[in-house]
């Protein structure tokens, strides 16, 4: 089975090229988070025990890159979190913990497995408006323990329109990977399984 070791090196390559990825000054520099795109595009590919591996690498990846203390300098943190306002909420006296993102991404990814069957059937309306409340959730949730941690929820306008632009970035990228996992299926003769609850479309 070629297809999920080949999938863990694209979701590996994905965090080298978001390295060359720049924010969008036009659009309150937004940003493409790729290797997140990825996994949860991923996620509705891969079968449950798949999504956890990629779950697991993801998260502990990001962890080990973009945490505070992983990199040099404050001032790049708010940024590749992707609220925009992370250092101004005192993101780097109050460091979200390492190995948060794998289990958010976890949870995430479980969110993205109840769509394996309209993937399957060739759907992308649904699975590509996922990806991006998937990302909303994912940059939400970590802007919530961030300011949780500093004492006090506050919500610059600033952080919204930084979310909701990084968002629809997420779901333009999203059929373009959807479709590159549908010819890495294709050409390792993989078949997208669904092992949920078992429903017939058709109504029989």
């Amino acid at each position: 089975m070629l297809f999920h070791p080949i999938t863990i090196l694209l979701l590996l390559l994905t965090f080298t090229v978001q390295e060359f990825i720049p924010g969008l000054e036009i659009a309150q520099f937004a940003t493409l988070f790729l290797p997140v795109v990825f996994f949860f595009s991923a996620s509705v590919a891969s079968p449950f025990a798949m999504m956890l591996v990629l779950a697991f690498i993801t998260g502990f990846f990001w962890d080990a890159r973009y945490l505070p203390g992983a990199i040099e300098g404050a001032s790049e943190v708010g940024d590749l979190f992707g609220t925009g306002a992370d250092l101004e909420l005192g993101a780097g006296s109050h460091p979200l913990p390492f190995g948060l993102s794998i289990l958010l991404f976890g949870m995430l990814g479980v969110l993205m497995q109840g769509i394996r069957p309209l993937f399957k059937r060739g759907r992308l309306e649904l699975p590509v408006l996922m990806v991006g409340v998937a990302t909303f959730l994912w940059l939400l949730s970590q802007y919530l323990i961030i300011t949780f941690l500093r004492g006090s929820l506050q919500f610059p306008a600033g952080v919204w329109s930084k979310m909701i632009t990084d968002t629809l970035l997420a779901m333009l990228a999203a059929p373009l990977i959807f479709l590159l996992l549908y010819s890495l299926a294709r050409l390792s003769s993989y078949e997208i399984k669904y092992e949920g609850l078992r429903y017939r479309f058709d109504g029989r």
